[in-house]
């Protein structure tokens, strides 16, 4: 019976997008809007070529309206299957806005309060995390660990998983830093779990996708028979291999365990658009800015990163996830949201989603990237020299500020793997430097000998690392 709903939503759905499909085909007939229709096409097209990416599926919304859903290449090169608006691609992080909508809807219920202890809801936690309200795992200011640091390979209960991050240690004390972290969505979802008594994703499909119509948003169940599931693809030695396996416990957690396709993100950029499911007060304080203690604001809102003011103002969030890699674009001003999935590691989703919304709303200010320093300043030498101290495995604990020396070592030890796959340094320029957060926030551009990077840090007043964030790009002038 449930199977049977599922499918007539399912069919409810495609009809409401043939719908908007004639009527995009007939605004295409003007060459303008055909322009736009083939400019996205011609985008999508060459990144799956520079990538080597299979697949990819994209959807926008705008003024409220799905105006674009479209898929282009192979969900499952062994089978020779194409993507499709209803393929679906693993989440990653660009789950976590769910998992806050799920919390909100819950706070509505009356079941929770954000600014009341976690242990009130959560039996188990330590005394450590007795400062800890869901409001710092919601904004990610609680200080716990990144990730929960388990092994992706082996099963554990909910108990189980929460005993492995009940031993590390605190970063910082609640409140006083943002800092995104897995771990603090992993924990909501053990929250959703204990106030309901069912799986959140379960939570999430009756409360959120279900009234939605995201008809094939679900949890990630490796074992289930899913149709029109993609496979997701790594690139090792040079050629692409399927993602390697891990745990069903690894691929149940509320940091963005879920499978969704280009519709379901259709339908949840016309609940961003028009504020549906939520509350008015619920959707403010989705969108408000995090602060910390002292009042200082953080460029990020819950379940999203943020930046930008007025029409410019942007919320975004990534995805990286056995050999997926999505995007989500939102600007709320603009009432313009775009989302990008793909089936291949190397894809640049990031750079998809900005380029598409460029397309369709060509007052968008796409400014190329430019370095802001004639010369290295001292600054930006000691920032170059602190990248290649991780590189060379040689980083040193007091060069960092509030990272417990668990999270110290796991973020070293990632980045110096990553920056040494690229090979030698070869230029470091500084191409912006704003102030944000209680810190002084830096954005590096980097070329190696195999390939190029950003590099994001935060300095604290005493010119300590605060925050460090490492990503490829595609190009140096790629816009900030």
């Amino acid at each position: 019976m449930a199977a049977r709903s599922l499918g007539v939503l399912h069919s409810c759905v495609m009809k409401h997008l043939l719908l908007h499909s004639l009527a995009i085909g007939a605004a295409l007939a003007f060459g303008s809007a055909q322009a736009q229709a083939d400019a996205i096409e011609d985008i999508a097209e060459a990144e799956l070529h520079r990538s080597g990416a299979p697949g990819m599926a994209l959807a926008v919304v705008q003024d409220g309206r799905v105006v674009r859903v479209e898929a282009f290449g192979e969900a499952n090169i062994e089978h020779g299957v194409r993507v499709h608006p209803d393929t679906l691609f693993k989440t990653g992080a660009t789950g976590m806005p769910f998992t806050a909508a799920l919390i909100m809807l819950l706070v509505e219920d009356g079941r929770i309060a954000l600014d009341r202890p976690l242990r009130e809801y959560l039996p188990g936690t330590p005394d450590k995390w007795a400062g800890v309200t869901i409001r710092h795992l919601l904004e990610n200011t609680s200080g716990l660990p990144a990730t929960p640091n388990g092994d992706f390979l082996a099963e554990y209960t909910r108990q189980e998983m929460l005993a492995i991050l009940a031993e590390q240690e605190i970063n910082f004390a609640p409140g006083t830093r943002y800092r995104f972290s897995y771990a603090n969505y992993v924990v909501l979802g053990m929250v959703i779990e204990e106030l309901t008594g069912e799986p959140w994703s379960e939570f999430a499909r009756q409360r959120l996708f279900g009234p939605l119509g995201m008809a094939t948003a679900r949890g990630i169940d490796e074992r289930a028979i899913i149709p029109n599931r993609a496979a997701g693809y790594e690139v090792r030695g040079g050629e692409l291999r399927n993602a390697e396996w891990i745990s069903a416990a690894a691929n149940s957690t509320a940091d963005g365990s879920l499978y969704l396709s280009a519709l379901d993100f259709a339908a949840w950029g016309q609940a961003l658009s028009r504020r549906s499911l939520l509350r008015d007060s619920s959707w403010d304080q989705m969108g408000r800015a995090i602060t910390i203690e002292g009042g200082a604001a953080c460029a990020a809102v819950p379940g999203w990163f943020a930046e930008g003011a007025g029409r410019d103002a942007v919320r975004w969030q990534a995805g990286t996830w056995q050999g997926f890699q999505t995007y989500a674009y939102s600007y709320p001003q603009r009432d313009l949201s775009v989302f990008v999935l793909a089936n291949g590691e190397a894809a640049n989703a990031k750079d998809i989603a900005r380029r598409v919304a460029a397309a369709v709303d060509p007052s968008l200010p796409v400014v190329a990237a430019r370095m802001v320093e004639n010369a290295p300043s001292a600054t930006t030498l000691r920032a170059r020299k602190l990248v290649e101290d991780i590189e060379a495995g040689a980083a040193r604990r007091e060069d960092y500020a509030d990272f417990a020396d668990l999270d110290f070592r796991e973020l070293t030890q990632m980045y110096g793997a990553m920056l040494a796959a690229l090979g030698p340094l070869q230029s470091f320029a500084l191409y912006e430097k704003r102030e944000g957060c209680a810190e002084t926030h830096y954005r590096y551009r980097t070329s190696h000998a195999e390939g190029l990077t950003e590099i994001r840090m935060g300095l604290g007043a005493d010119g300590k690392i605060t925050s460090l964030e490492i990503v490829p790009i595609g190009d140096l002038a790629e816009p900030l």
